[in-house]
Protein backbone atom coordinates (compact mmCIF):
# COMPACT_ATOMS: atom_id res chain seq x y z
CA UNK A 1 0.00 0.00 0.00
CA UNK A 2 2.62 2.64 0.81
CA UNK A 3 4.45 1.68 -2.85
CA UNK A 4 1.25 2.77 -4.16
CA UNK A 5 0.89 5.79 -2.44
CA UNK A 6 4.72 6.53 -2.82
CA UNK A 7 4.13 5.68 -6.70
CA UNK A 8 1.23 8.49 -6.73
CA UNK A 9 3.44 11.46 -5.82
CA UNK A 10 5.75 10.62 -8.50
CA UNK A 11 3.16 10.43 -11.37
CA UNK A 12 1.77 13.78 -9.96
CA UNK A 13 5.14 15.20 -10.97
CA UNK A 14 5.46 12.65 -14.53
CA UNK A 15 5.49 15.92 -16.65
CA UNK A 16 8.33 17.00 -14.84
CA UNK A 17 10.30 13.49 -15.13
CA UNK A 18 13.45 14.96 -17.10
CA UNK A 19 13.77 17.84 -14.42
CA UNK A 20 13.26 15.39 -11.78
CA UNK A 21 15.96 13.20 -13.37
CA UNK A 22 18.71 15.93 -14.44
CA UNK A 23 17.78 18.65 -11.56
CA UNK A 24 20.44 16.98 -8.77
CA UNK A 25 22.88 16.77 -11.30
CA UNK A 26 22.60 20.30 -13.03
CA UNK A 27 22.58 21.89 -9.30
CA UNK A 28 25.25 19.82 -7.83
CA UNK A 29 27.72 20.96 -11.17
CA UNK A 30 27.04 24.66 -11.32
CA UNK A 31 27.06 25.02 -7.50
CA UNK A 32 30.26 23.47 -7.69
CA UNK A 33 31.68 25.76 -10.34
CA UNK A 34 30.59 28.36 -8.43
CA UNK A 35 32.32 27.33 -6.05
CA UNK A 36 35.51 26.41 -7.68
CA UNK A 37 37.43 28.92 -6.39
CA UNK A 38 36.37 28.54 -2.49
CA UNK A 39 39.23 28.19 -0.33
CA UNK A 40 37.86 25.19 1.65
CA UNK A 41 39.42 21.75 1.81
CA UNK A 42 37.49 19.56 -0.23
CA UNK A 43 35.71 17.46 1.75
CA UNK A 44 34.72 19.97 3.30
CA UNK A 45 33.53 21.77 0.00
CA UNK A 46 31.96 18.58 -1.12
CA UNK A 47 29.97 18.88 1.47
CA UNK A 48 28.59 22.01 1.81
CA UNK A 49 27.55 21.57 -1.91
CA UNK A 50 25.75 18.64 -1.53
CA UNK A 51 24.00 20.24 1.35
CA UNK A 52 22.58 22.56 -1.06
CA UNK A 53 21.97 20.40 -3.73
CA UNK A 54 19.65 18.14 -1.65
CA UNK A 55 17.83 21.01 0.03
CA UNK A 56 17.29 22.87 -3.65
CA UNK A 57 16.64 19.46 -5.38
CA UNK A 58 13.90 18.12 -2.88
CA UNK A 59 12.36 21.25 -2.23
CA UNK A 60 11.62 21.80 -5.99
CA UNK A 61 10.34 18.92 -6.45
CA UNK A 62 8.32 18.83 -3.00
CA UNK A 63 6.93 21.91 -3.98
CA UNK A 64 5.32 20.44 -7.64
CA UNK A 65 3.78 17.29 -6.17
CA UNK A 66 1.74 19.95 -3.53
CA UNK A 67 1.24 22.02 -6.78
CA UNK A 68 -0.24 18.91 -8.05
CA UNK A 69 -2.84 18.38 -5.75
CA UNK A 70 -3.83 21.98 -4.98
CA UNK A 71 -5.43 21.13 -8.78
CA UNK A 72 -7.46 18.40 -7.60
CA UNK A 73 -8.68 19.40 -4.15
CA UNK A 74 -11.38 16.85 -4.07
CA UNK A 75 -8.66 14.08 -5.09
CA UNK A 76 -7.37 14.19 -1.23
CA UNK A 77 -10.31 13.66 0.34
CA UNK A 78 -11.42 10.82 -2.09
CA UNK A 79 -8.14 8.99 -1.73
CA UNK A 80 -9.06 9.46 2.12
CA UNK A 81 -11.93 7.67 1.53
CA UNK A 82 -10.37 4.95 0.51
CA UNK A 83 -9.28 2.09 2.75
CA UNK A 84 -5.98 3.97 2.91
CA UNK A 85 -5.34 5.25 6.27
CA UNK A 86 -4.53 8.74 7.20
CA UNK A 87 -1.69 7.91 8.83
CA UNK A 88 -0.33 5.77 5.77
CA UNK A 89 -0.45 8.68 3.64
CA UNK A 90 1.27 10.99 5.77
CA UNK A 91 4.16 8.46 6.16
CA UNK A 92 3.97 7.86 2.15
CA UNK A 93 5.11 10.92 1.91
CA UNK A 94 8.12 10.99 3.93
CA UNK A 95 9.22 8.10 1.91
CA UNK A 96 9.03 10.24 -0.64
CA UNK A 97 11.36 12.85 0.53
CA UNK A 98 13.40 9.63 1.65
CA UNK A 99 14.04 8.63 -1.52
CA UNK A 100 14.26 12.02 -3.20
CA UNK A 101 17.51 12.19 -0.86
CA UNK A 102 18.51 9.06 -2.10
CA UNK A 103 18.47 9.83 -6.02
CA UNK A 104 20.68 13.08 -4.78
CA UNK A 105 23.16 10.73 -3.31
CA UNK A 106 23.23 8.64 -6.52
CA UNK A 107 23.32 11.55 -8.35
CA UNK A 108 26.56 13.15 -6.69
CA UNK A 109 28.08 9.87 -6.55
CA UNK A 110 28.04 9.74 -10.60
CA UNK A 111 29.10 13.00 -10.78
CA UNK A 112 32.31 12.38 -8.64
CA UNK A 113 32.82 9.54 -10.97
CA UNK A 114 32.93 11.72 -13.81
CA UNK A 115 34.71 14.99 -12.93
CA UNK A 116 37.89 14.63 -10.21
CA UNK A 117 37.21 18.38 -9.12
CA UNK A 118 33.89 16.73 -7.22
CA UNK A 119 35.22 14.82 -4.35
CA UNK A 120 33.53 11.70 -2.70
CA UNK A 121 31.76 12.13 0.34
CA UNK A 122 32.18 9.87 3.61
CA UNK A 123 29.28 8.42 5.03
CA UNK A 124 29.24 10.91 7.92
CA UNK A 125 28.71 13.59 5.38
CA UNK A 126 26.15 11.59 4.02
CA UNK A 127 24.17 11.41 7.15
CA UNK A 128 24.89 14.58 8.44
CA UNK A 129 23.03 16.32 5.50
CA UNK A 130 20.45 13.87 5.75
CA UNK A 131 20.32 14.53 9.41
CA UNK A 132 19.81 18.55 8.14
CA UNK A 133 17.03 17.64 5.75
CA UNK A 134 14.94 15.60 7.71
CA UNK A 135 15.14 18.58 10.34
CA UNK A 136 14.43 21.11 7.71
CA UNK A 137 11.15 19.30 6.26
CA UNK A 138 10.56 17.77 9.84
CA UNK A 139 9.41 21.04 11.38
CA UNK A 140 8.20 22.27 7.47
CA UNK A 141 5.47 18.96 7.49
CA UNK A 142 3.79 18.91 10.15
CA UNK A 143 3.13 22.94 9.55
CA UNK A 144 2.19 22.37 5.97
CA UNK A 145 -0.27 20.33 6.95
CA UNK A 146 -1.89 22.52 9.75
CA UNK A 147 -2.01 25.23 7.38
CA UNK A 148 -1.70 24.19 3.85
CA UNK A 149 0.34 25.14 0.97
CA UNK A 150 -1.03 28.41 0.51
CA UNK A 151 0.18 29.70 3.35
CA UNK A 152 3.74 27.90 3.64
CA UNK A 153 4.22 28.08 0.18
CA UNK A 154 6.81 31.16 0.52
CA UNK A 155 8.92 29.26 2.91
CA UNK A 156 10.06 27.62 -0.63
CA UNK A 157 11.34 30.56 -1.97
CA UNK A 158 13.02 31.30 1.23
CA UNK A 159 14.63 28.32 0.74
CA UNK A 160 15.40 28.12 -2.79
CA UNK A 161 16.66 31.96 -2.61
CA UNK A 162 18.56 31.51 0.83
CA UNK A 163 20.68 28.56 -0.55
CA UNK A 164 22.77 30.15 -2.95
CA UNK A 165 23.05 33.40 -0.31
CA UNK A 166 24.20 30.35 2.35
CA UNK A 167 26.74 29.43 -0.52
CA UNK A 168 27.86 33.34 -1.27
CA UNK A 169 28.37 33.79 2.67
CA UNK A 170 30.29 30.59 3.40
CA UNK A 171 32.75 31.72 -0.09
CA UNK A 172 32.88 35.20 1.04
CA UNK A 173 33.99 34.53 4.94
CA UNK A 174 35.78 31.03 4.12
CA UNK A 175 33.74 29.30 6.79
CA UNK A 176 34.56 25.61 7.70
CA UNK A 177 31.56 24.10 9.51
CA UNK A 178 32.23 21.30 12.29
CA UNK A 179 29.02 19.73 12.31
CA UNK A 180 27.76 18.56 15.47
CA UNK A 181 31.23 18.85 17.29
CA UNK A 182 31.65 15.06 15.97
CA UNK A 183 35.57 15.45 14.45
CA UNK A 184 37.06 14.18 17.90
CA UNK A 185 34.93 11.61 18.54
CA UNK A 186 35.12 8.14 17.49
CA UNK A 187 33.55 7.36 13.49
CA UNK A 188 31.37 4.84 15.20
CA UNK A 189 29.66 6.92 18.00
CA UNK A 190 29.73 9.65 15.06
CA UNK A 191 27.44 7.52 13.21
CA UNK A 192 25.42 6.14 16.06
CA UNK A 193 24.27 9.17 17.65
CA UNK A 194 23.58 10.70 13.45
CA UNK A 195 21.68 7.57 13.28
CA UNK A 196 19.65 8.10 16.26
CA UNK A 197 19.15 11.90 15.71
CA UNK A 198 17.58 11.10 12.46
CA UNK A 199 15.26 8.66 13.87
CA UNK A 200 14.15 10.96 16.79
CA UNK A 201 13.70 13.48 14.25
CA UNK A 202 11.56 11.48 11.60
CA UNK A 203 9.79 9.52 14.33
CA UNK A 204 8.84 12.71 16.42
CA UNK A 205 7.86 14.92 13.10
CA UNK A 206 5.78 11.66 11.74
CA UNK A 207 3.74 11.82 14.67
CA UNK A 208 3.17 15.18 14.68
CA UNK A 209 2.34 15.21 11.28
CA UNK A 210 0.02 12.30 11.89
CA UNK A 211 -2.01 13.76 14.47
CA UNK A 212 -2.40 16.74 13.10
CA UNK A 213 -3.56 15.28 9.40
CA UNK A 214 -5.87 12.66 11.07
CA UNK A 215 -8.07 15.90 12.63
CA UNK A 216 -7.71 17.98 9.41
CA UNK A 217 -11.25 18.49 7.62
CA UNK A 218 -10.94 17.85 4.21
CA UNK A 219 -13.05 19.31 1.18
Amino acid sequence: MLFHLVKKDFLLIKKYFPLLVALPFIVTFLIMIQASHMTQESQILGLIVFILSVTFTVFMLYQYVLMAEMKYPKAEALLCATPYPRSLLVKARYAFLLLMFAYCCVAYNVLALLFVKIQYLTPSSYLITLLLSVILFGVYTPVQYKLGFEKTKYFFMIVIMGSPFLLTLLIKFNIKPDFMGFSAMPMFVQYLLLIVAIIAVLFISINVSIKIYSKKELL
